[in-house]
């Protein structure tokens, strides 16, 4: 970072802690230095993919602090979260609540899942359903996230035996 804005590493150590305030010039390579992507965190990037993707899709935190929205798509805003922040709050979600605890008694956290799928049954129409997709994922710091994508599935007998299963299809890593 020091070299990218033009300063010493000890000067980014100072203003890191709080001991010096930036002059102008060194405030606004910091902001533009913000702001390139090249700079920019492979999670920071999934987060863009999120909010910018045509379909409907979430990014979940999910560590033990609750469950909040990270990220959201424009239709998975509009058409299941209704502008609501927790998916608690959000009666659309209910499977996707119920999925989650499923897995989470599975061993979530422990890292051995490598994924999840589910279909739903569409709240709003009993004749459309929802193939959904589940990838748990860590950022930099570790933090819990759950990456959740829904595809449109038209009513098929298929369709209706896989929604009534009570909990999704769980993937688990089997290293060696």
């Amino acid at each position: 970072m020091a070299e990218l804005i033009g300063v010493s590493q000890t000067y980014v150590s100072r203003l890191e802690t709080g001991l010096v305030l930036p002059p102008p010039a060194v405030a606004e390579a910091v902001l533009r230095l913000a702001e390139d992507p090249r700079t920019r965190s492979l999670f920071d990037d999934l987060r863009a993919t999120v909010h910018h993707s045509p379909f409907p899709c979430l990014l979940l935190q999910t560590g033990p602090g609750g469950r909040s929205v990270e990220a959201a798509s424009a239709d998975m805003a509009r058409d299941f979260l209704a502008g609501r922040r927790q998916i608690d709050d959000a009666p659309a979600l209910d499977r996707l609540i119920s999925d989650l605890d499923a897995m989470a008694g599975q061993g979530l956290h422990d890292g051995n899942i490598l994924g999840a799928s589910a279909v739903w049954i569409d709240i709003n129409r009993s004749d459309r359903f929802w193939q959904v997709r589940y990838t748990p994922i860590r950022d930099e710091t570790g933090a819990s996230f759950m990456h959740v994508t829904l595809a449109g599935l038209a009513d098929s007998p298929a369709a209706r035996a896989a929604a009534n299963d009570a909990t999704p299809r769980v993937e688990r890593f089997t290293g060696n």
